[in-house]
């Protein structure tokens, strides 16, 4: 017990030290402008104050994703450090589960010293994005999951234990809550179970296994069908988290065009990306040339297929934001524990200062988010805005056209409407969403209106009838990509 607390303690020093670097939620940032953080945000304290998600507010991410979001709304109302102190949390759980993993391949000693390394390898990612993703909240899950999979495919039997499959069944149910394209892990680990028992001619444990891993997946999507249900949003549920993100995203294409597309982007996001490449396409290729290191046979294929389910699931859909491939990133752990079971040296206490001292400086060098300590206040147009829609009595406000840009944290507002900003959704496959946040508009149903330049002449034109100008402004972001946001505010009759 003293052992593992101490081994946690490293990581979360770990944890707090490479993301207070790299992500966003950092207090050392002065806000996070990524829209999807704000999205989650702005759903996860609207539903700390009785808002419900997808019967009050449209947004297309799981539930347990907003609760963590809202979790942290409730340390910090106007800013992202609530939610860094649990993304602290959960990627120090990450962390633990990856030294167990690497610790069934070495001595302790080596595998606390993947931790440090792993962790730049993740947060210099591209994909590892502003801090905050869905991806990265699953991240401990997989992990937790990774562990007892290595740890049967070390075994002798091919029966798992009935209470590790429940634990690994609430993993898996824990994924779905969060974002479910990120199941492929989870479906690969049953598949894998399944089939080693179906070898065995083990067909009753085979099918009760399934059974068992489906109870723990059910225990904890439950409580969210009750608390839809009491709320009367079970249908809106379904609807929007399933159904609408099934349908809104069509990828008109054959079987086998789709299947050629998922492997290309699946390999893209790798080769692409020299931590990937070298931590899972060098890892396999050492981990199939070395001699067994798993008690099973064929175990080395069943890790293949559980990292081909896993990008299978992610890219299925055809689309593919950078930060898609970060799940990906819990296989990195076999090419570092590969790298230093087979390094021949001996690690003392001042090797981790060492190491650390090398990591940190690269770090700030590396990650994409960190030209973004740079900036002041005066750089954001979401502070500047805010500083205006504070003064007023009416603070309603509507972002318009484009997805959650932050102005609904800056400015401490709620939003109103179902339809508070503009999803990834094209307009010919989902039109009632802005349908009606142009009814909102020619209804003058707010008082402020924020749109980004880039929105059309017509509806300039319509914002124009009830609305003036008031405040521009241009800002640059970590990809150095400019944006012109504008401020309008509600004519006075």
């Amino acid at each position: 017990m003293k052992k593992n607390l101490k081994i946690y303690g490293v990581c979360v020093f770990i944890s707090t030290i490479f993301l207070l670097i790299c992500s966003k939620n950092s207090p050392l940032y002065i806000m996070n402008d990524w829209v999807d953080a704000n999205a989650f945000f702005t759903v996860g304290k609207s539903m700390m104050r009785g808002l419900i998600p997808y019967r009050d507010l449209f947004e297309q991410k799981g539930p347990l994703l907003y609760l963590i979001y809202g979790i942290g709304s409730l340390i910090s109302y106007n800013s992202f450090t609530g939610v860094f102190i649990l993304e602290v949390i959960s990627f120090s759980i990450f962390l633990y589960y990856i030294e167990k993993i690497a610790a069934l391949f070495m001595e302790i000693k080596k595998s606390i010293l993947t931790l440090p390394i792993i962790t730049f390898g993740i947060v210099t990612l591209k994909s590892f994005s502003h801090g905050g993703s869905a991806e990265e909240f699953t991240l401990p899950l997989l992990a937790i999951s990774g562990y007892y999979l290595i740890k049967y495919l070390k075994s002798d039997s091919s029966k798992m234990d009935s209470k590790e499959l429940f634990i690994n069944g609430f993993m898996a149910g824990m994924v779905l809550l969060i974002k479910y394209t990120l199941l492929g892990f989870h479906f690969g680990f049953m598949v894998i179970i399944f089939l080693y028992q179906l070898k065995d001619k083990k067909y009753k444990d085979a099918f009760i296994s399934c059974l068992i891993f489906l109870l723990g997946m059910a225990l904890p999507v439950l409580p969210w069908l009750i608390y839809f249900s009491l709320n009367n949003a079970l249908y809106d549920f379904f609807n929007v988290y399933f159904i609408i993100n099934i349908k809104s995203y069509p990828v008109k294409a054959s079987i086998g065009a789709k299947i050629i597309k998922t492997f290309t982007l699946l390999f893209k996001n790798i080769f692409k990306n020299y931590i990937l490449f070298l931590g899972i396409v060098v890892g396999f290729i050492a981990l199939f040339m070395k001699e067994n290191i798993f008690a099973k046979k064929y175990s080395k294929l069943a890790l293949l297929l559980c990292f081909l389910t896993t990008g299978i699931f992610i890219y299925i859909g055809g689309t593919n934001f950078h930060y898609y491939s970060l799940p990906l990133s819990i296989f990195i752990i076999i090419g570092i524990s590969l790298l230093l079971k087979i390094y021949p040296f001996k690690i003392k206490w001042y090797t981790y200062f060492f190491v650390l001292s090398i990591l940190i400086p690269l770090t700030f060098k590396l990650s994409s988010n960190t030209l973004m300590l740079k900036k002041k206040n005066s750089d954001y147009a979401q502070i500047i805005f805010s500083d205006i829609i504070k003064q007023n009595n009416d603070k309603s406000l509507l972002n318009y056209g484009f997805l959650d840009g932050g102005f609904y944290l800056e400015a401490e507002v709620i939003p109103e409407y179902y339809y508070f900003m503009k999803n990834n959704i094209p307009y010919k496959n989902y039109p009632e969403m802005m349908d009606e946040q142009d009814r909102y508009v020619d209804e003058a149903k707010v008082n402020f209106i924020i749109v980004k330049n880039t929105i059309s002449k017509k509806r300039i034109d319509k914002i124009r009838k009830n609305y003036h100008e008031i405040k521009r402004h241009t800002q640059t972001n970590n990809l150095n990509q400019t944006t012109t946001y504008i401020l309008y505010q509600k004519n006075k009759s």
